[in-house]
């Protein structure tokens, strides 16, 4: 498996090897899949994944008296449902890249796509499973209850209802931010935490959750292919409503030759060029910016609140939470 040089094993010291040997579980569960399941698996996981779901669960978990190497099938297993999820979403936005090659679905096709999501996310299960903790399923219960209601929200929203602003922060939260706050509540839980640090924990992967999604969404329109791995532009060729889209239409109201572009499925390559303009002329990919600064801060009011945990643990999510605002630089 391709370890690259972004990896945030190669970052995080202080769980530097937990988060190798997660590495080597995921690449057991290709090794041991049937030929088909491991030729697309391997495509899959050698690239450039950050792995922020397995880093922020294992520092939630952490303690120096501790050891974590038993949370590594939980961490893993976070990190299997996040790709089944991928999976699933680049077929349903029909996305062309990811972290800088073909999705499956484009490589094979939608049905492969699909299935080997559905694989995944099984293997996420029964990896979870086996730690038997009632309340750590209900946890993960949650995460995959609020990334699909997220996913049908935003599929029903169009461009012309009139709290379209407040829905898109809704679904975001749903799909990317409850994924982020289970997984520190999760290893908060594992950890050995009590109800306080569990509930701190889950409120600081929240608005990290939040503040990743809206600079993964800014970065659609302002990022560089070639860092981001994945086209620019691509919400908007999908017909994507996110953020900076979002803030054009809402300064546009008395215009509506945006909706009547986005709402026109044959719209050409010149149309939505103009469309793109209108949102690079405007101040939606600042407005967006400044969103995901706000829950930046609220991220680090949190950590400033936190009580008994560990200093290094501290550092590392400042260090964490500086690199999901500077993404976009």
């Amino acid at each position: 498996m391709n370890r690259g040089s972004n990896k945030l094993e190669e970052k995080w010291r202080l769980i530097e090897g937990e988060l190798i040997e997660v590495e080597q579980r995921l690449q057991q569960i290709i090794e041991t899949a049937g030929p088909e399941i491991a030729e697309v698996s391997s495509y899959i996981f050698n690239g450039s994944g950050k792995r922020m779901r397995p880093t922020l669960f294992l520092l939630a978990s952490y303690h120096p008296q501790s050891r974590l190497f038993p949370y590594v099938d939980a961490a893993a297993g976070l990190e299997l449902m996040h790709t089944a999820s991928l999976l699933h979403d680049d077929v349903i936005d029909q996305a062309s890249t990811r972290r800088g090659k073909d999705t499956v679905h484009i490589k094979w096709n939608n049905k492969i796509s699909v299935l080997n999501g559905d694989y995944l996310l099984s293997q996420a299960f029964k990896m979870l499973v086996s730690y038997r903790n009632w309340r750590l399923m209900d946890i993960i219960v949650d995460i995959v209850q609020n990334m699909t209601e997220g996913e049908i929200e935003q599929a029903f929203t169009t461009t012309g209802v009139s709290d379209l602003e407040e829905r898109y922060f809704k679904w975001i939260g749903k799909k990317s931010a409850y994924f982020f706050a289970g997984c520190c509540q999760a290893g908060s839980l594992l950890g050995g935490g009590d109800s306080e640090e569990q509930k701190n924990w889950s409120e600081l992967g929240y608005n990290l959750g939040m503040a990743f999604q809206l600079i993964d969404d800014l970065l659609d329109y302002t990022g560089k292919r070639e860092l981001t791995g994945k086209p620019v532009y691509g919400d908007l060729n999908n017909r994507v409503i996110t953020l900076p889209l979002i803030r054009t239409i809402n300064l546009s109201r008395r215009d509506d030759s945006i909706h009547r572009l986005l709402d026109h499925n044959q719209a050409s390559d010149n149309q939505l060029s103009e469309v793109l303009q209108a949102v690079l002329d405007s101040d939606g990919p600042e407005y967006t910016y400044r969103k995901a600064q706000e829950y930046i801060n609220k991220a680090e009011d949190v950590i400033k609140s936190f009580h008994g945990i560990n200093e290094d643990v501290k550092t590392a999510l400042k260090e964490l939470i500086r690199d999901v605002l500077n993404r976009n630089k």
